[in-house]
């Protein structure tokens, strides 16, 4: 009976298919020792390993012209208030001109085929401006933005703001959120990290850090983690600002540099992508990627992986 049992076994094992090999992309940037970012690479520049076993890339391009989707989602809640920057009679949130000011960067560096998506939040989204190549309807969106009010739900924002960006017609996303990243909801970060990974966008984060005497001094590694929990699940990048410091020159001319940053990011991405046989999940998988230049950093968008 048992070698009736074993034929039966390996003719069934002879009749399966075999796994077919898929591409797999790997969508990354490449910077130097001061974090400049690096264009004009070659896929023979690059090494790919799956578990320790060199790949041969099959597909490789670089994005620095491809279009790009912006999503911007600026806090407005009533924790932005202060401090005040009095221009003429009217006062201002500084965080809130702040965060105007670095839309208005960004839209500055778009491309004519790029589009941009405006929203503001506080408890709930709202949608001050569709995705639109028009940059003067997004500039005078930006320059309305005046007044806050309203508690912080930081975590369900991002997540219905992501929810959004699937309106993007662009393959290349990014959602540039600004904020003090205190959530009043009660939400947990954690509740919002899945909802991050079914979309396949860059989130960059630009953090307003309050600094009151009587803030509670526990809540600073909690910003901290908040702010580069949201940029590294997505291989996006994090920003940490004092508040006092938003109307000195040099902070002003960081929060501009920061726009720039975002813009080379994105437009210094190159997409590659290997042939593999392996049906595991990509998470119990060990891709790795680095240059033949020593002095260059690979950094992987795992989101972006599929």
């Amino acid at each position: 009976m048992k070698p009736l049992i074993a034929i039966l076994a390996l003719t069934a094992a002879l009749g399966q298919t075999p796994a077919q090999p898929r591409l797999q992309k790997v969508v990354l940037n490449v910077t130097d020792a001061s974090g400049r970012f690096i264009q004009n690479m070659r896929a023979e520049d690059f090494i790919v390993e799956e578990d320790g076993t060199p790949q041969k890339i099959a597909a490789f391009a670089q994005e620095s012209e491809a279009p790009v989707s912006f999503g911007l989602l600026i806090d407005k809640s009533t924790s932005m208030r202060l401090p005040l920057y009095v221009e003429g009679k009217t006062p201002t949130p500084a965080a809130l001109l702040a965060a105007a000011g670095i839309g208005r960067a960004l839209v500055r560096l778009m491309k004519p085929q790029d589009e941009f998506m405006l929203m503001t939040f506080d408890e709930d989204v709202q949608v001050k401006q569709n995705f639109t190549q028009d940059r003067k309807k997004i500039d005078d969106q930006l320059y309305k933005l005046n007044t806050v009010g309203g508690a912080t739900h930081l975590y369900e924002s991002v997540a219905k703001a992501l929810g959004r960006m699937k309106k993007a017609k662009h393959r290349i996303r990014a959602l540039i959120v600004i904020t003090d990243a205190y959530d009043t909801s009660g939400k947990e970060l954690d509740d919002l990290r899945p909802k991050i990974a079914e979309h396949e966008v860059q989130v960059f984060v630009c953090g307003l850090r309050a600094v009151y005497e009587n803030v509670d001094p526990t809540a600073v590694p909690l910003f901290e983690l908040v702010l580069k929990t949201l940029a590294g699940d997505t291989g996006g990048l994090a920003l940490i600002v004092d508040v006092p410091e938003l109307q000195t020159t040099s902070t002003v001319e960081g929060l501009i540099a920061f726009a720039h940053i975002i813009a080379l990011n994105l437009r210094g991405q190159y997409t590659l992508s290997y042939y593999t046989d392996k049906t595991t999940p990509l998470s119990s998988r060990a891709v790795r990627v680095r240059t033949i230049h020593p002095n260059l950093r690979v950094r992987i968008r795992r989101d972006a992986m599929q």
